[in-house]
C-alpha cells in the first residue's frame, strides 16, 4: 500500500493547528504571549542588554553564566512588562526544554526590582557557548538554593493568562 499524499489545502490546515512540527533553527526560541507565536533566533536578541551572574557549582567553584534578562527577551517578543501589578501578578511564565521539563514562574519573578534578582537566560558559561546538552538557551535563576528551577535546552516559553475566580 503506498502512502497517499495531501493536498496543499490539507497540509496548510494541518500546519494551521499544529499537527505538523514545524522545523526551527537550532538556536530558536518560541515565545507565546497572548495568543501571539513569535520565534526568535539568536541575531533577533543580538542587540539586547547582556548580564552575567555567578552560580556556585558542586565542585565549590562559581560557574559564570552570561546571557540575556529574561524580561528583555519577553519584552523584545511583545510583552509589556513596564507596569506589573493587580491582575498581572496571577498570571504565569511556563519555560519548557525540549526534553519536556517545565518550570513556572510568577510574572513578577521577572521584576528584578520585587525579588532583588533576574532571570537570566544563558547562552554562554565560563566564556564559552553552551554545549548541546545545556544550550543553546539556559534559564539561570540566581539565588535559588538548588539549581531545580533552572532549565537546559529552553525551547518555549508560554505567557499563561490569569486563573479564572
Amino acid at each position: 500500500m503506498r502512502p497517499r499524499l495531501l493536498g496543499s489545502a490539507a497540509c496548510a490546515l494541518l500546519i494551521a493547528h499544529g499537527l505538523v512540527a514545524q522545523q526551527l533553527p537550532p538556536d530558536s526560541l518560541r515565545i507565546q504571549i497572548d495568543g501571539r507565536d513569535t520565534v526568535l533566533v539568536s541575531s533577533d536578541l543580538a542587540s539586547l542588554p547582556r548580564a552575567s551572574v555567578a552560580i556556585p557549582g558542586h565542585e565549590g567553584t562559581d560557574r559564570q553564566f552570561t546571557g540575556i534578562p529574561l524580561r528583555a527577551v519577553l519584552e523584545r517578543a511583545g510583552l509589556d512588562t513596564a507596569e506589573v501589578h493587580g491582575p498581572d501578578l496571577a498570571r504565569t511564565l511556563l519555560i519548557e526544554a525540549r526534553d519536556g521539563y517545565r518550570v513556572a514562574f510568577g510574572l513578577a519573578d521577572l521584576d528584578s526590582a520585587t525579588t532583588g534578582r533576574a532571570l537570566l537566560l544563558a547562552f554562554a558559561e565560563n566564556g564559552e557557548p553552551l554545549g548541546e546538552r545545556q544550550g543553546p538557551w539556559q534559564l539561570v535563576v540566581p539565588g535559588d538554593l538548588h539549581a531545580r528551577r533552572s532549565v537546559r535546552q529552553v525551547a518555549t516559553i508560554r505567557m499563561l493568562p490569569a486563573p479564572k475566580r
